[in-house]
Parts: structure tokens; C-alpha cells; sequence
């Protein structure tokens, strides 16, 4: 009797973590991932995509990683009161409840720095982001032409 007391306990335990885990709200996606070729003797890159929070909860991008390249930043591209672009890196990239954020040519981006081989059109870029709540997210991204 003691015996089944304790499976039906842990049982229990085990149905509420779950519900508990899924009751958070947490539902970032990432769609149309895409990489730029790299250009000429520029060992730099940039990779591109839409963040998507389904969920009700805000969530942060607090950081990027590939094995591609010796650091991964998440940058910004803005351009000052004359026309002149600069970028800077960002800390974090904070996505609202039910919002998107989107990354693109001329703004926000993953700048891969350093990178250990050339990007050419029809390679894949494997990238990690990691997010404050909803943890790692793992993507395979094709380098393609803008």
C-alpha cells in the first residue's frame, strides 16, 4: 500500500511540474533565419531573422553563439543626424508579450565576428540564441543573397 501511495504521489508531482512548466507562457520562435555571403577579405558576417513571442510573457535576447565564427554579437545599425551609419552592440534585445522583433539589413542583426571560413551562398550557419526565459533556441541558417 505504501508502495502505491508513492508511485501515485510522484505521479502527482510529476503532472503538476508539467503544467506548471507549460502554464509560463513561454513561445519564442524564429523564422526566416538567413545569412549574408561574406564579402571579398571581410571575415565578418551578419545573420538575419524575425523573433516571434507568442506567449504572455516578455522575454530578452541576451546572447547568440556559432562555431562558425570567434563571437557572435548582437549589433544594431542606425544612422545619425547626418546620414552616417554606425553600429553598435546591444546588451540584450528585449521581445514584449505577443510581439515581434525583427532583425534586418540596416538594423538590428547578429554580426559574426571573425569568422573561420568564408560564407558562399548555399552554406548553412548553425546558431544558438539565448533567451533570458526561454532558454536556447538552436537554428540552422542558410546564407543566401539579400
Amino acid at each position: 500500500m505504501l508502495k502505491i501511495f508513492a508511485i501515485l504521489s510522484l505521479s502527482a508531482i510529476l503532472v503538476l511540474t508539467g503544467c506548471a512548466q507549460q502554464s509560463t507562457g513561454l513561445q519564442i520562435k524564429i523564422e526566416d533565419a538567413w545569412a549574408r555571403p561574406s564579402a571579398g577579405v571581410d571575415m565578418n558576417g551578419a545573420i538575419y531573422f524575425q523573433i516571434v513571442n507568442d506567449g504572455k510573457e516578455a522575454d530578452k535576447l541576451i546572447s547568440a553563439y556559432t562555431p562558425s565564427a570567434q563571437a557572435a554579437e548582437v549589433h544594431e545599425s542606425m544612422a545619425d543626424d547626418n546620414g552616417v551609419m554606425s553600429m553598435t552592440p546591444r546588451e540584450n534585445v528585449e521581445v514584449s508579450a505577443g510581439g515581434e522583433v525583427e532583425f534586418k539589413p540596416g538594423g538590428l542583426h547578429i554580426m559574426l565576428v571573425d569568422l573561420k571560413q568564408p560564407l558562399a551562398v548555399g552554406d548553412e550557419v548553425s546558431l544558438t540564441l539565448r533567451f533570458e526565459k526561454a532558454g536556447e533556441i538552436v537554428l540552422n541558417v542558410k546564407v543566401r543573397e539579400p
